[in-house]
């Protein structure tokens, strides 16, 4: 699968975040990877919603704790709605209980922050590959 045949998207609280994956992922993979990125769990979904019909894979990788809507309950929605959706969670809350309740809720992977991007980068690998 090429990364044209992907969304890579991406959902936290923290304007910043944007500019660090963008600086991140330019690096690794040029100007050819494009992502979205979302400041809430609502504005994803509603991406989402717009863009299911183009039969693409979504690769989401979101934080947990943000105002309007929370990853889990982003996840939830995610894993009740779009079959073609994977979610990888991420938080500075490294504990047990938010990687169970996470993988219980269909989450592909859990990632500790500070953010390991290499991580993130075989994450996207892997999907460009398949």
């Amino acid at each position: 699968m090429t990364s044209e045949a992907f969304e890579f998207v991406f959902v936290d609280d923290e304007p910043d975040i944007r500019d660090i994956y963008e600086v991140f992922l330019s690096s690794l993979f040029g100007e050819e990877l494009k992502f979205e990125f979302f400041l809430n769990g609502e504005e994803c979904l509603k991406y989402l919603e717009k863009h299911e019909m183009q039969r693409k894979h979504f690769l989401i990788i979101s934080d947990i704790n943000m105002p309007k809507m929370d990853g889990f309950t982003l996840l939830k929605n995610i894993s009740n709605d779009y079959i073609n959706a994977e979610v990888a969670l991420s938080s500075a809350y490294d504990n047990p209980d938010y990687k169970e309740k996470g993988y219980s809720l269909g989450a592909i992977d859990f990632i500790p922050k500070p953010v390991d991007f290499t991580k993130i980068a075989q994450l996207i690998r892997d999907r460009i590959k398949a």
